[in-house]
């Protein structure tokens, strides 16, 4: 039991992590100005690709605690989708720091990364059918919250609305869609995460599930 609880803990700080993540990056999409990033910024970014993940894994294995009982297999498969496609999106923001590298370094650097970057479009298109992985899992994940009822069903709603404007936003260059998308999944998480932290009872399965 105690060692459950840890597990409970982890699972929703991470959650909740997560959610004020996603939420911050909405913040500052609204305040962002143009202009070219510091380096300083390019690092953190990467920084926090790498965390992004993890509280990825942590949370998303949270989820399948709370459905185990009645939609264990969606939830499983939702969850292994999302890590995998987490993993592929960390891989996709060192692409980007390189591009956002090369407007502030000089020349001769400039052009080696130039170079780079144009030699890894065929890495493009072997990374993002797994990139894919990553909204098909959130959707998966609402599902299935929806389905097992841990939770009220209209916070499964939002993890899966959030699932589906990521690509929108990432591969058809929607901007609104990317608003949609982080704003959906962070709220969610926060949720997600509040509940796994203060209702016992759901996380060890002994709730009512919800309407």
């Amino acid at each position: 039991m105690i060692e459950s609880n840890r597990r409970r803990v982890l699972a929703g700080a991470c959650a909740s992590v997560l959610s004020a993540m996603l939420l911050l990056h909405v913040v500052r999409m609204f305040a962002d100005d143009g202009s070219a990033p510091s380096q300083a910024a390019i690092a953190l970014s990467g920084f926090t690709a790498v965390l992004h993940v993890g509280f990825i894994v942590a949370a998303a294995f949270g989820v399948t605690q709370l459905v185990r009982h009645r939609a264990d297999r969606l939830g499983l498969a939702g969850a292994a989708l999302t890590c995998l496609g987490a993993v592929v999106g960390a891989r996709i923001g060192v692409f980007i720091q390189l591009s956002q590298l090369q407007d502030s370094t000089p020349g001769a650097v400039r052009g080696a990364i130039s170079a780079l970057l144009h030699n890894a479009k065929p890495v493009w298109a072997s990374i993002i059918p797994i990139g894919l992985m990553y909204p098909l899992g959130l959707m998966l994940l609402g599902i299935a919250l929806i389905v097992a009822r841990p939770v009220n069903r209209w916070i499964g709603v939002v993890l899966l609305i959030g699932g589906f404007f990521f690509p929108v936003g990432r591969a058809l260059g929607i901007p609104p869609a990317f608003y949609i998308s982080d704003a959906m999944t962070g709220i969610a998480w926060g949720i997600l995460g509040w509940t796994m932290l203060t209702k016992r009872e759901v996380w060890h399965g002994g709730a009512v599930p919800q309407s």
